[in-house]
C-alpha cells in the first residue's frame, strides 16, 4: 500500500459472518499497541494517492517476467499463478492479470548458480514486498534456515529465489535478469 520502503503499517480486516470474528476481535483488541504516529499517517496517504497504478504495473510486469523467466534455459521452474491457471481458478475468476507480483524461481544446478545469479542481480535485496521497486531474497533460507532438509522434503527447494516485482520498465528487468542469468550459466 505504500509501495515506497518508506514507512510501515498495517491493519486487519476481519469478516463479521466469521465464527471466529469474535474471538479475533478479542484477541487482537487484548494485544493492540497504538504505534502509528502522525507523520506515518501522512506519508501512508501520500503514497497511497497512486496505489491502482502502481499494482496494476506490478501485475503486468510480474506476468510478463515470470512468463519470460519461463523460457530462459538456466531456469528450473517458476511459481507464479499466471503460469498454473487451474491451480488459482478461485484466483482468476474475475481476471488472468491481477495474480500479484511475487514469484519464486528455482534455477538449474541451483546449488552452483544461484548465489551467482543472486549476487549478481542488480536489483535490490530483501524479505519484503509491495515496493514500487523490486527486491529478490533467497526466501527458504531466510524463511527456514534450520529446517532446509524439512522443506526439501515437502518439496520446496532450499535455493528457492522469490522476487517482489516492482514498477522498473519490464525491458530493464528482464535484462537484469538475463545479465544475471547469463553469469551464473557460465559457473
Amino acid at each position: 500500500f505504500g509501495g515506497y520502503g518508506d514507512v510501515l503499517a498495517g491493519s486487519v480486516t476481519l469478516n463479521p459472518a466469521s465464527q471466529h470474528a469474535d474471538w479475533l476481535r478479542g484477541a487482537l483488541a487484548e494485544g493492540f499497541e497504538e504505534l502509528l504516529v502522525d507523520v506515518d499517517v501522512e506519508v501512508l496517504e501520500k503514497n497511497s494517492r497512486d496505489v491502482r497504478n502502481r499494482v496494476e504495473l506490478i501485475n503486468q510486469n510480474a506476468n510478463q517476467l515470470a512468463q519470460w523467466l519461463t523460457e530462459q534455459p538456466q531456469v528450473d521452474a517458476v511459481y507464479h499463478p499466471s503460469l498454473d491457471s487451474r491451480r488459482f481458478d478461485w484466483m482468476n475468476q474475475n481476471s488472468t492479470e491481477h495474480n500479484g507480483g511475487l514469484l519464486s524461481i528455482v534455477l538449474k544446478d541451483a546449488a552452483v548458480t544461484t548465489p551467482v545469479v543472486f549476487d549478481h542481480l542488480e536489483i535490490c535485496k530483501g524479505p519484503n514486498l509491495g515496493t514500487n521497486f523490486t527486491l529478490c531474497c533467497p526466501y527458504t533460507i531466510l524463511a527456514h534456515y534450520t529446517e532446509l532438509d524439512f522443506v526439501e522434503r515437502c518439496g520446496v527447494s532450499r535455493w528457492l529465489l522469490r522476487v517482489s516485482v516492482g514498477t522498473e520498465p519490464i525491458g530493464e528487468l528482464k535484462a537484469r535478469f538475463a545479465r544475471a542469468l547469463k553469469i551464473g550459466s557460465a559457473m
